[in-house]
């Protein structure tokens, strides 16, 4: 029987944690709107400068031994670990080596995802009970929706007016230093685990709940990248829009998701997190039908995005601390699965999103999208939760 964590998490330990976060996620969002300059910028056709999404997602296969360790040796070490690595991969891109270098950097970042995000949640977990989790994580996950508005929107205003990624990079190389310093000197550290708790409950990892929380965590994930991938591309042929017009999408998509995470934060733990996830997903999915008949105006487009990423935040948010409560007896490690299965999930949609977009246009994306949504949907209807309020 699991230890009922306590509720001993402070707001600075909560705000450090999101601020950090919202850091490391700059790095990976800004890419996504980059991947048409950097095409051009580096030399090499669309299919090829995709790959730097992929190499991303494929480092996080390291979140499993992340999140082994943070259960051995707590937490913080390994934020620390993760904080230290995304400054080195971005200077890597800062130093810009063509084409190579940004692989190697984009390595170091999706390392330093894979080391901070499973021990940064267990973090929150641990130190939140089951009955206002929704709330923590919710604030928490502020992060991804700050990161576009915060960190993509300007940043792609930067690469319009200046025409160069270089000094997006050494921003972002500061930005991880001074978050890397916020963790060390604010948050306190964790205790080194004792030798009976290093052993891993495998048997609860092998419970069905877990294991369909891990599949459709993997399908939803990869529904999400088949058609995010190809967005920037599709609105460059379909309404020639500029970076800095991305840059203002992504604007329109942080404020949006900033709503979704806060949706969860206030409605996750009175709807029920299962509950929520099922509501979300469902309506993303119909969103997700209406992209490809969105690209008649700016405005439109604009629109819609901001219902859809709004509805996907809510659900992918609730998703988490609905995860947390699977398998507390081996929380850590299975946020850490997680982390790997949305990754390969997310690597294989990239790997795949713009083939299928050269092949039919965006209605393929968002097609095979919604049917793997909601195999998803079928999936999580089977998942308890074994931690009580």
């Amino acid at each position: 029987m699991a230890t009922m964590p306590t509720d001993t998490l402070t707001s600075r330990e909560l705000a450090i944690v999101t601020v950090a976060r919202l850091v490391l996620t700059v790095a990976f969002r800004v890419l996504y709107p980059l991947l048409p300059f950097l095409g051009g910028h580096l030399q090499v056709d669309l299919a090829l400068v995709s790959t730097l999404v992929t190499i991303q997602l494929l480092a996080g296969l390291l979140s499993p031994l992340a999140g082994m360790l943070a259960d051995a040796y707590g937490e913080r070490p390994l934020m620390l670990a993760g904080l230290a690595m995304y400054v080195a991969g971005t200077l890597v891109c800062a130093i810009d080596l063509g084409f190579t270098g940004y692989l190697v950097g984009y390595v170091g970042v999706g390392i330093a995802l894979a080391l901070f995000q499973p021990p940064s949640t267990a973090y929150l977990s641990a130190r939140s009970s089951y009955a206002r989790r929704g709330r923590v994580i919710g604030i928490a996950e502020l992060s991804w929706a700050g990161a576009a508005l915060l960190g993509v929107y300007p940043l792609m205003l930067l690469v319009e007016a200046s025409d160069s990624v270089a000094l997006v990079y050494w921003i972002l190389s500061g930005l991880g230093l001074a978050a890397l310093l916020l963790v060390w000197r604010g948050l306190p550290p964790t205790p080194r685990h004792a030798a009976t708790q290093v052993r891993i409950d495998w048997r609860a990892l092998a419970a069905p709940s877990a294991l369909l929380m891990l599949a459709f965590l993997a399908l939803v994930m990869l529904a999400y990248d088949l058609f995010l991938v190809a967005q920037a591309p599709w609105l460059k042929d379909e309404l020639n829009v500029t970076e800095a017009q991305l840059g203002q999408l992504f604007g329109v998509v942080g404020v949006a998701e900033m709503l979704g995470s806060l949706g969860v934060a206030f409605l996750a733990d009175r709807l029920g997190k299962r509950r929520s996830v099922l509501v979300g997903f469902a309506i993303t999915a119909g969103l997700v039908l209406l992209l490809p008949l969105s690209a008649v105006d700016l405005w439109v487009v604009a629109v819609l995005f901001f219902a859809l990423y709004g509805v996907m935040e809510f659900a992918i948010v609730a998703a988490i601390p609905l995860m947390s409560a699977v398998a507390p007896t081996a929380r850590g490690t299975l946020l850490a699965l997680s982390v790997m299965v949305v990754g390969l999930g997310r690597a294989l949609g990239a790997q795949l999103s713009i083939p299928a977009y050269q092949l039919a246009g965006m209605t393929l994306n968002a097609v095979v999208s919604v049917v793997l949504i909601v195999v998803a949907l079928v999936l999580v209807t089977q998942v308890r939760e074994h931690e009580a309020a």
